[in-house]
């Protein structure tokens, strides 16, 4: 921690201070260079002399855990600002790569100086991961009775979760300079610079009036206007989709249900209505909390659920009906069972008739006679609720377990099943585009150094062959 707090002011006083009066660099970008490395240098030497007076204490009072755990909303806020900042410092490091390069090696950093602040300026968010592995290690040596232990799991977790935040975070604000940066296919309107700045962003998936299918967008929120964009199909850019103007506009958050998790949905007068599948509770928060914000409005919320119905034709079967598919049975209701049936006066009247005429055949000789004699070939109403099927299971272990399920279990398990793929699906593309993105730019780096490798070797040798001549 102290050799943390010692290079962190090592970066301040000989590099990253001196460049703010640099004159090929503007105040902004000295700015977005510096972001706010000096409150994180003043924190940590706040939490270095926290643990000194922990390490005092004899080892039975030591409260490590607690001491990282009173520091965690001081840890929350510096850390998040720095990573919603590090892609715009990324950036300057892009443009301005050979001005920052003498630069630093005006100050003494060795060639190629451009590398040294790129990695000084990335320990600040590895070092969350430091600080979960050192507690970790902690814990495996402390005894479960120590007054500590349980701090110390408290703090492992919490930390765990920062490293989660930090890294969306600064996705999101990687993806938010992207867009503003380069240009957007079949864009209508003002230029999106003009927009001012975005106050949130995230992708949802998207489902417009009464349309069923969902669709990927990329929401982008701006103090007016919410905008709407998708990605190209080979992720090479963005494809304008419309905007929605907030004067107007109504939310309504829905209730959980399966397949229809933190959802809400949004109408005004001059938009149809959209329902909104976000991809977290906490997106689900930002989205709803920033919104009724800037409209100054309220929202509800509802239990929408899907009602199925029947139309009948009297030209054609009397009764056409549609039922639920069974729930789990943890969760099946008598409700379930009901049928709902829209019909014409004319239709119920004929349905009357032949009610009567069934009615009367019925009480008759002949149908007691025809079921009697039918009484042994009436098949099996096949159930699905008792319906049972076996199943054979290979468990992680390599074991293969047979199981006997019923017919509507198995189908919701295979209904998990298939949702779990697909997250993890849409989990591997991100994964893929991220991976794709870096080495992108990776590659841009590596060539500009070999540019500037190959430049500074031809000069050398320009200048041995003047001093040869």
């Amino acid at each position: 921690v102290l050799y943390y707090a010692k290079e962190l002011q090592s970066l301040l006083g000989t590099y990253l201070r001196p460049l703010q009066s640099y004159d090929k660099l503007s105040a902004v970008d000295s700015a977005s260079l510096l972001g706010n490395v000096e409150e994180i240098c003043a924190f940590q030497q706040t939490l270095n002399q926290a643990l000194e007076e922990v390490a005092k204490l004899p080892e039975n009072q030591q409260r490590v855990g607690g001491c990282f755990m009173n520091l965690m909303p001081q840890f929350r806020s510096l850390y998040l600002t720095y990573c919603a900042n590090h892609p715009s410092a990324v950036n300057v490091l892009t443009q301005h790569s050979d001005e920052l390069e003498k630069f630093m090696e005006s100050q003494g950093a060795a060639s190629p100086g451009i590398l040294i602040l790129t990695t000084s300026l990335s320990k600040p968010f590895l070092r969350l991961d430091k600080y979960v592995t050192l507690l970790q290690e902690l814990e495996r040596h402390m005894e479960e009775a120590h007054a500590d232990h349980e701090e110390v799991l408290k703090a492992v977790t919490s930390f765990k979760s920062l490293v989660s935040q930090c890294q969306e975070l600064r996705k999101r604000k990687q993806l938010e300079l992207q867009i503003l940066s380069e240009s957007i296919q079949r864009w209508e309107g003002e230029d999106i610079k003009t927009m001012g700045s975005i106050i949130y962003m995230s992708q949802v998936m998207v489902q417009c009036g009464g349309s069923e299918e969902k669709e990927e967008r990329y929401f982008l929120l701006f103090s007016n206007v919410l905008l709407m964009l998708s990605a190209s199909p080979r992720m090479s850019g963005f494809i304008y989709q419309g905007r929605l103007p907030l004067t107007g506009m109504t939310l309504t958050k829905l209730e959980d249900a399966e397949g229809n998790e933190h959802t809400f949905e949004i109408a005004g007068n001059m938009t149809e209505r959209i329902t909104v599948s976000c991809s977290s509770s906490q997106d689900l928060h930002e989205w709803l909390d920033h919104l009724q914000r800037l409209t100054k409005g309220t929202c509800n919320t509802i239990s929408k659920t899907q009602s199925w119905s029947a139309h009948s034709d009297s030209s054609k079967s009397p009764k056409t009906m549609k039922k639920f598919l069974p729930k789990r049975k943890t969760e099946r209701k008598a409700s379930d069972e009901e049928f709902v049936i829209r019909k014409s006066t004319a239709a119920l009247e004929e349905d009357a008739q032949i009610l009567k005429v069934i009615e009367a055949y019925c009480t008759g000789a002949g149908f007691q006679q025809a079921l009697s004699s039918r009484k042994d070939s009436i098949p099996q109403v096949l159930l699905p609720e008792e319906e049972k099927i076996i199943i054979e299971e290979t468990r992680s272990n390599g074991q293969t377990v047979t199981e006997e399920k019923s017919l509507v279990d198995t189908v919701y398990a295979l209904k998990d099943e298939v949702k779990e793929l697909k997250q993890e699906n849409k989990r591997m593309k991100q994964c893929l585009e991220e991976e794709l993105k870096s080495r992108k730019d990776l590659e841009k780096l590596v060539r500009r150094l070999l540019k500037q490798t190959d430049e500074c070797a031809r000069e050398d040798t320009g200048r041995k062959s003047s001093l040869i001549a």
